[in-house]
């Protein structure tokens, strides 16, 4: 018996579709993201804006609007469907997103209280606030990508599938 020659895998077509799998996770993940963000910018501005709640209890009221939706399109960018793993897929992804959302109220926070001797305008000082918490965001939205793609997300090992018999391939006992 003769070994097969080895195939080049990892070729420039493999690389292409890699790249442009990569490229449709990313744009869904931006889709999503976006999303997210002007609900939650749009909960943090209304909230904090209008003196309901202060700045660190509206960025966590502005986390919340956004969360679950953008843990549903996180889903759908990484074509996840079905059953969840808890500990391999939930527990890290809500762990990545309350830190996030607890790096948001503290830095809400600390800007509402460094404006807060400066500016006597109510509308700048809720946008100075507004572009910190959009800021966090921001840096957080490459920072969780990478988490997501390549821990939360990622491709693990697979189990093999047993193997799927069409009806066609079943013998038929009833035939004489």
């Amino acid at each position: 018996m003769t070994a097969a020659a080895p195939t080049r895998a990892a070729g420039p077509a493999a690389r292409g579709r890699g790249r442009r799998s990569l490229r449709r996770v990313f744009t869904k993940y931006t889709i999503g993201s976006v999303a997210a963000a002007a609900a939650s910018e749009a909960v943090l501005l209304a909230a904090y804006g209008t003196g309901l709640l202060g700045p660190s209890a509206a960025s966590v009221a502005a986390w919340t609007a956004g969360a679950a939706v953008n843990y549903l399109l996180n889903r759908w960018a990484w074509d996840r469907r079905g059953r969840v793993d808890p500990l391999r897929e939930l527990l890290p992804y809500w762990l990545i997103a309350v830190a996030t959302m607890a790096l948001s109220a503290w830095a809400t926070g600390v800007a509402d209280d460094r404006v807060g001797g400066l500016v006597e305008s109510g509308w700048l000082r809720t946008g100075l606030v507004g572009g910190v918490f959009a800021a966090v965001y921001g840096v957080m939205f490459v920072v969780k990508f990478v988490l997501f793609h390549y821990l939360v997300f990622a491709d693990g090992p697979r189990r093999p599938r047993p193997a799927r018999r069409s009806r066609h391939q079943v013998p038929n006992t009833t035939r004489e």
